[in-house]
C-alpha cells in the first residue's frame, strides 16, 4: 500500500520524509523487513516505542507512533507517523485496506464460536483453495483486536477468499472486529462456556458473537449448526441467507452422518441438489465432524464442486498442538494442548478414549482459564467426566485441576490412578513413570498451562 494511504486512513501527522510503498505491517520489531511499516504498541510488559529505532535501522519504511511520545535514539527527520492511539490507528489502517477489496472478486469469511474456530478456518481455507484462487487466512492465533487487523493487512491484492477468525473474551470487543472485517459470510462454530467469566451466560456469549452476524450484508450468508445453543437467537441476528448444517435434522441444508469417527469419515447430503458426498478429514471425533460439515457447507455456498472438496481434503494439515500425534519411546502422544474449555475438553477426552489403543489410555488434563465464578464447578465437571469415562490413568495438572481430581475420586475413580502435579514441569517425571510402551496419552489444557513443556523435560 502507499504510505500516503496509510496517512489518510490513520489520520497521522507526518514527521520526516515517509514516502513510497509499504510492503508489510508488523508490531514486532524482530519481524521487520525492508519496506515494513512498524506499529509501536504499548503492552503490559513491553512498549513498542522502545524498538522504533531498531525497526528503522532494519529497513522499516516508517513507524506508527503515539503523539507526544519521545522516541529514543531516533533522528529528528526519521519517518514517523504520529497518531493519538496506535491501537485505534492499527484498526483504522486495517479497515482502510479492507475497503480496497470488493465482492465478487474477493469474498471474506468471518468465523466465531467458543471452540473449533481454527480447525474450521483451516478446513474452510483448504476447501476454498480448490477453486484455484488465492486464499488468505488468519495467521496462527492472530484473531483479536490486534491480530485480526494484522491478518487483514497481510492479505494481498488479487486474493479470491479471506477466511478470518474473530476472537473475543470481553463484552464489546466484537463491535470493532465486525466493523473492520465486514464479512461476506459468517460461520458460527458453536456457543459454549469459553470466556464465560466475562459474559456470565451462554446467552451473553451468543449476544456478543451475534454481532458478527449482524455485520453481514443482505446478499451474504451465515452458516449455522442447528444443534448449537442459542441457534434461534443467532439466526435472528441477520437478514442474510441462513445455511444450516446438522447431524440430527434431515431438513437441514447439509445433513451429515458420521460413518467412521476414527477417520473423520462423514457422508453429507445436500438438500438443494439431493447429492451425497463422502468426506474424510482424518481427524477423529464428532466435534471435528461438526467443523468439517460447516466448512463444506461454506465451500458449497461459494460454488466449490463436491468432488473438488473431496480432493482438497487430502492436503489438510492443522496448526501445531491440535490433535498432533507422535510416538515417544513406544508411547503414542496426542497433543491437543493448544487450548481448552469445558466443551472442547469433554469432546477431546471422549474422542481419545474411543480410539483403538494397544495398551492403556492415559489423560493429562491441565487447568482451564477464564471461567470466572463457575471455574470450580466446571473443573469438578471434568472430574465427573473422568469418573464416567474411566480412563486407565489421569494426571491432573494445575491448581484448578486439584478440584477435578477430588471430584473424580469422590465419584469412585481409583485414587491410585489419579495423579496431580502443580505445573507441566512437575508433571513430566510423573508421566514418565506412568506411561509405558504401547500406551496412548492425551494432552489437553488451556494455553497458559503450556502443557507441551512436559514433553521437553
Amino acid at each position: 500500500m502507499k504510505l500516503e494511504d496509510v496517512v489518510r486512513w490513520t489520520g497521522a501527522s507526518v514527521q520526516g520524509p515517509p514516502c513510497g510503498l509499504c510492503t508489510s505491517v508488523t508490531q514486532d520489531s524482530r519481524t521487520v523487513k525492508p519496506g515494513s511499516l512498524y506499529v509501536a504498541l504499548k503492552g503490559a510488559r513491553l512498549d513498542g516505542h522502545v524498538f522504533v529505532a531498531s525497526a528503522l535501522k532494519q529497513g522499516a519504511c516508517a513507524a506508527l507512533v503515539e503523539a507526544g511520545r519521545e522516541i529514543p535514539d531516533v533522528a529528528p527527520d526519521a519517518p514517523l507517523l504520529r497518531v493519538p492511539d496506535t491501537y485505534a490507528a492499527l484498526t483504522r489502517l486495517a479497515a482502510g485496506w479492507r475497503s480496497t477489496f470488493h465482492a465478487p472478486e474477493t469474498r471474506l469469511v468471518g468465523l466465531t464460536g467458543s471452540s473449533g474456530k481454527t480447525t474450521t478456518r483451516t478446513m474452510t481455507a483448504v476447501l476454498l483453495a480448490a477453486t484455484g484462487g488465492k486464499v488468505a487466512s488468519t495467521s496462527g492465533n492472530l484473531n483479536n483486536h490486534i491480530g485480526l487487523p494484522l491478518s487483514l493487512l497481510a492479505m494481498e491484492q488479487g486474493t479470491a477468499f479471506g477466511v478470518f477468525e474473530t476472537g473475543v473474551n470481553h463484552p464489546g470487543e466484537m463491535d470493532a472486529l465486525a466493523a473492520t472485517l465486514r464479512p461476506d459470510a459468517v460461520i458460527v462454530t458453536n456457543i459454549g462456556t469459553a470466556h464465560i467469566e466475562f459474559f456470565r451466560t451462554k446467552a451473553g456469549i451468543a449476544e456478543e458473537k451475534g454481532k458478527l452476524l449482524a455485520a453481514l450484508p443482505p446478499d451474504g450468508f451465515a452458516v449455522l449448526n442447528t444443534e448449537t445453543d442459542c441457534f434461534d437467537s443467532l439466526a435472528g441476528r441477520t437478514v442474510a441467507r441462513k445455511v444450516t448444517v446438522s447431524f440430527k435434522r434431515t431438513d437441514a441444508d447439509f445433513f451429515g452422518e458420521l460413518r467412521d469417527g476414527g477417520r473423520g469419515l462423514v457422508a453429507v447430503r445436500e438438500r438443494a441438489t439431493g447429492c451425497e458426498t463422502l468426506l474424510e478429514s482424518g481427524l477423529p471425533g464428532q466435534h471435528n465432524a461438526d467443523d468439517l460439515l460447516l466448512a463444506f457447507a461454506t465451500a458449497r455456498a461459494f460454488g466449490v464442486p463436491p468432488d473438488a472438496c473431496v480432493e482438497a481434503l487430502r492436503g489438510l494439515s492443522l496448526p501445531g498442538m491440535r490433535w498432533r500425534e507422535e510416538m515417544r519411546d513406544g508411547v503414542k502422544i496426542v497433543n491437543d494442548a493448544y487450548n481448552a474449555n469445558p466443551d472442547s475438553m469433554a469432546a477431546s477426552v471422549r474422542t481419545f478414549l474411543g480410539l483403538p489403543c494397544a495398551g492403556r489410555r492415559i489423560l493429562v488434563l491441565g487447568d482451564m482459564y477464564e471461567l470466572g465464578g463457575l471455574s470450580e464447578s466446571l473443573h469438578r465437571g471434568v472430574g465427573d467426566l473422568v469418573a464416567e469415562c474411566r480412563p486407565d490413568g489421569v494426571l491432573f495438572v494445575g491448581d484448578l485441576m486439584a478440584a477435578a481430581r477430588d471430584q473424580a475420586i469422590r465419584r469412585g475413580f481409583p485414587e491410585e490412578r489419579a495423579l496431580w502435579a502443580k505445573t507441566a514441569a512437575d508433571a513430566a517425571p510423573k508421566l514418565a513413570t506412568l506411561a509405558k510402551s504401547g500406551d496412548s496419552v492425551l494432552l489437553k489444557a488451556s494455553r497458559g498451562v503450556a502443557l507441551e513443556r512436559l514433553l521437553q523435560c
